[in-house]
């Protein structure tokens, strides 16, 4: 089974994809930024820095989470997870603004930020997300029409979003939903348009990928 959790941060996406995994038997993925800083050998503050005006970083992750997902049996916890595969279940995370800024503020403590800065960078990430999606595969974020559940994680536990989400497997598993996904080609097209790649890349998980490769190539040009 392919499991696609998305939603915008302080939703819980990370700790609900790990139980699910841990749950279900499944490979648990959730490639970020902070992952492909490690693999290109850059800081995470440069990646950030450089990331509003080089999409590069995001087709090379988005690229590592196809990939991923070309697999079976596993769960992918991204923003994009949904619109990235072919997802058995497609699972959308929901939080009012005020409470994922307050789960943010708190797990970012040590940094000392105002609750109220926290709230807007929040809301500003969220504006600037949208934007950028729909500059990169013309995807609305805030369009969730193909997903299966949307659950408002306000006041649940951890442990009951994640129930609720293998609930929602064991029954999708039992009736074998037909899913399609709309956007996987379009977006596949562009991303091997956009790194210079055959299209075997994005079909293909034994086909060799060098993102740190593919990353020094693209800057000589």
């Amino acid at each position: 089974m392919r499991i696609a959790i998305s939603g915008h941060s302080g939703c819980g996406n990370t700790t609900a994809t790990t139980n699910v995994g841990k749950a279900l038997g499944l490979d648990i993925v959730n490639y970020t930024f902070r992952d492909l800083a490690r693999e290109l050998g850059m800081s995470f503050d440069d990646l950030h820095k450089e990331a509003p005006s080089n999409y590069i970083f995001d087709y090379l992750t988005d690229l590592k989470c196809i990939r991923a997902a070309l697999k079976e049996n596993i769960v992918l916890g991204t923003r994009l997870a949904s619109w990235l595969m072919d997802a058995d279940l497609r699972i959308w995370l929901h939080a009012p603004l005020e409470a994922r800024a307050r789960r943010i503020n708190q797990r970012e403590s040590e940094k000392g930020a105002t609750y109220e800065a926290v709230l807007y960078k929040t809301l500003k990430r969220d504006e600037q997300n949208r934007k950028r999606y729909l500059q990169l595969y013309g995807l609305d974020i805030h369009d969730h029409a193909d997903f299966d559940i949307t659950i408002n994680t306000e006041k649940l536990a951890a442990e009951q979003v994640s129930s609720l989400i293998v609930a929602a497997a064991q029954w999708a598993s039992k009736n074998q939903l037909e899913r399609k996904n709309i956007h996987i080609n379009r977006i596949r097209e562009i991303i091997t348009d956009k790194l210079r790649l055959p299209e075997q890349a994005l079909l293909d998980v034994s086909y060799d990928v060098d993102v740190n490769e593919i990353y020094q190539r693209l800057r000589k040009v």
